[in-house]
């Protein structure tokens, strides 16, 4: 049989007589990768293996319920990496303070008009309006 290119790796390999279609060579970390390749697919194409898969993951977790927090106790460059790239997610969503919207406005009953009024310049998502009640049943 005619030596291919691994997928995974890159190199040179012979496959199995008894694998034609073999195009991940035999180390266990291209191996590993043919895995996780499949599984993801077989997950997106096939709804009940995807349920078995998290419904297993959360058997799991149940009987490991203080894994992750011995694992973080463990391994504090994890957790100060996590963190450091958790605050890099929350800035590029642009996530609000959890207070900034915990003002509640008491409207009345009735129709507003609300006029644009413009935006603010160091904002492109702020937006300035100005509502203004026109009273029950005034157009």
């Amino acid at each position: 049989m005619e030596d291919r290119w691994c997928s995974a790796c890159g190199r040179k390999f012979t496959p199995r007589a008894q694998s034609p279609k073999q195009t991940y060579c035999p180390l266990a970390e291209c191996q590993q990768t043919r895995k996780q390749v499949w599984q993801q697919a077989k997950r997106r194409s096939d709804p009940d293996y995807s349920a078995n898969q998290s419904e297993a993951q959360a058997d799991w977790a149940r009987k490991h319920p203080d894994y992750w927090r011995s694992y973080r106790a463990a391994n504090p460059s994890y957790t100060q990496g996590n963190r450091s790239n958790q605050q890099v997610r929350n800035a590029a969503r642009r996530i609000a303070k959890s207070d900034a919207s915990a003002v509640a406005i008491a409207l009345q009953d009735g129709i507003y008009r609300l006029q644009l009024i413009g935006a603010e310049a160091d904002s492109d998502k702020v937006i300035l309006v100005r509502l203004t009640i026109l009273g029950k049943g005034d157009p």
